[in-house]
Formats: structure tokens, sequence, C-alpha cells
């Protein structure tokens, strides 16, 4: 079962003009057992909201790498790419290989927020739907990716790989069985939206 971190942030200067802003930050975890891959890009929407983004080959090794010595130092090591604070989440993706997405063209990136009160487990059907119609978009790279953040029970991310960001809003606009799923969903959660061109 993989598991992916993923960390936003606000980018500092420095990541746009140091083009070796992450060298520590991926010399530290491909040197860490259980490592699969690492993805890093900025924000399309804003343009200043900044990813990083690692794929685990099982939860356990992920736990090790957090737990042992040189994660401090991997998030000392991605701070020069950030003003405030790190934003992390990691979440299973089950059997799902969640690099097709990532290395897409252009990656949706999703962090919803359950309102008060609704739990995983009573909207997790809706992520079922979601998932199913985003798999089968016109445009999408299959297979998305969806689970409840580890570090905070109130939160659900998903990744989705596309061809275009245009793609996406196609998939998605009024009129089509996603945006009704999607309008069902925030019956019960909100959420912030960006999609990204990752580079490996």
């Amino acid at each position: 079962m993989f598991t992916i971190q993923r960390i936003a942030f606000t980018a500092s200067t420095s990541f746009a003009s140091d083009a070796n802003i992450f060298s520590v930050p991926l010399e530290i975890v491909r040197s860490t057992p259980g490592f699969v891959s690492a993805f890093r890009g900025l924000q399309i929407d804003d343009g200043k909201t900044g990813y990083f983004i690692t794929v685990w080959q099982s939860a356990e090794d992920y736990a090790s790498f957090t737990q042992g010595g040189a994660y401090s130092d991997f998030l000392a090591a991605l701070r020069p790419a950030a003003t405030g604070e790190l934003e992390v989440h990691h979440v299973p993706a089950d059997a799902v290989n969640p690099t097709t997405a990532l290395s897409a063209p252009a990656t949706e990136l999703v962090i919803f927020t359950l309102k008060t009160g609704v739990t995983p487990a009573e909207i997790s059907p809706l992520f079922d739907d979601l998932a199913r119609g985003l798999n089968a978009a016109s445009g999408a790279h299959p297979p998305c990716v969806w689970a409840p953040s580890k570090v905070s029970g109130n939160h659900i991310l998903v990744f989705v790989g596309w061809d275009t960001v245009e793609a996406h809003w196609d998939a998605v606009k009024e009129g089509t069985e996603l945006h009704s799923v999607i309008q069902l969903l925030l019956k019960k959660s909100d959420f912030v939206l960006g999609h990204v061109n990752l580079v490996e």
C-alpha cells in the first residue's frame, strides 16, 4: 500500500530563483528505504503555493522516515523554499500507484474540509462516485487517488492527473454527472483546489 505525503506552503522568492532549492531534501528522501518518487511544483492558479510531494512504498516505510533522525533535517531543508509554515498531510493510496496522477501534464490537488458533524465514513460513498467519474473523464490520467488525511480526521485529499487544466474544468462543468457529485459534496464539505505542473 503506497503512502503519499503532501507538503504545501507559500513559496519564497528562492523557490523560483534557485534551481537547486530542493537538492538537499531530494538527497535525503532518495537515500531513505521505501522511497518511491518525489514531485514538486508551483500552483498554476495562484502562482504562490508551492508543493513538495513524496510517494512511499508503504505506511511502515513512511513512518520509519518521519520517526527517524533525518526527518527534521528534511523539513529544515525545505524551509528556504517557503515563507511561513509547512502544511503537511499524508494519506494511504491503497493498491493504486499514485505516480500516474502526479506525473501527468497537469495535476489537480484538492483538500476537502468536512463540515461539523460529518464523518469520513458518511461521505466516502460520494468520493467513490467522484473517483469513478474522474477516472472515466476525457483528458484524465487515471487512476485518481482520494483518502482521508492521517494527520487530521476532518480532511480528505484528492489527487487527479489531467492532460490540461482546461480538461479538468470541461469534465466538471455544469450539466455533467461530476458537477452533480461535487454539488452533493459541497453540502457536507468545503474545499481548496489547485493545479500544478509537477516536476519529478
